[in-house]
């Protein structure tokens, strides 16, 4: 139990033998705090050295034979008092590490054509409505019709609504028709139309929960990224409320 406790206060577990065994004996040479700790001789002088190293044991000489004896154990006691004063000092620099390191988005990067199906399932998980910009036209010039019918099934079936701006050509005005189910709630798709040849998006960029899901709608250029951080999807919320509203003034003209 005794040995337990001093390994618990820092000590190897063969410095706890040697170290308990020496306060038994009350002080001592090697050769018989050797046989009470169980320990070999050898490997008991080394440690006896490392010991007196650390402060907790002294030597002298007696009768031309090295002794050993216990320093105070209030020092072994106040050597961890030390070590956690020392550990409080430091934790507010730790807690502002791991304080900062909370706010660092996190960014997954996608490749490919599973890749891209990857972020598409990934928008799947909101909870709330899914915002963004779209290229309703260019879409299907990277993912599979097949796909993208079973993404919008399954996105209705969750309830989740979307709101999508997109550039305003006739194939993207066919789009919900192509690939939606019928008789979907059209309460749950929103499209505002705007000027392609003002804003041509090239890429998807859907906003949902705390998170950004980046899209390229470029055949040559196949790859994605999420980014997770609540600062992050709060402002592209924000610019896109405002992209919104502007769209809708635009469509109310």
């Amino acid at each position: 139990m005794v040995i337990a406790e001093l390994q618990a206060l820092g000590l190897q577990q063969e410095e706890a033998k040697v170290y308990y065994a020496l306060l038994q004996l009350g002080g001592s040479y090697v050769s018989a705090i050797a046989r009470k700790a169980g320990v070999h001789r050898v490997v008991c002088y080394k440690i006896l050295d490392e010991l007196v190293t650390k402060g907790l044991v002294s030597s002298f000489l007696k009768n031309g034979i090295r002794h050993f004896a216990i320093e105070s154990p209030l020092i072994l006691v106040r050597k961890e008092q030390e070590k956690l004063e020392r550990a409080q000092k430091l934790l507010p620099e730790l807690l502002s590490i791991t304080n900062a390191l909370a706010y660092k988005p996190k960014i997954q990067y996608y490749e490919g054509l599973e890749g891209m199906k990857n972020i598409f399932e990934e928008t799947l998980t909101a909870s709330g409505e899914l915002l963004g910009y779209t290229n309703l036209e260019d879409i299907p010039k990277v993912m599979p019709e097949d796909f993208l019918r079973d993404y919008a099934k399954r996105k209705i079936a969750k309830g989740l609504k979307t709101r999508m701006l997109s550039p305003h050509t006739p194939q993207a005005l066919r789009y919900l028709e192509k690939y939606y189910p019928r008789g979907f709630d059209p309460n749950l798709v929103e499209i505002l139309f705007v000027n392609p040849r003002e804003f041509h998006f090239e890429y998807e960029i859907t906003i949902y929960g705390e998170k950004v899901a980046i899209l390229s709608l470029n055949p040559e250029e196949r790859m994605g990224l999420i980014i997770e951080s609540p600062i992050y999807a709060r402002t592209q919320r924000a610019v896109f409320q405002l992209a919104w509203l502007g769209a809708t003034s635009f469509v109310a003209k």
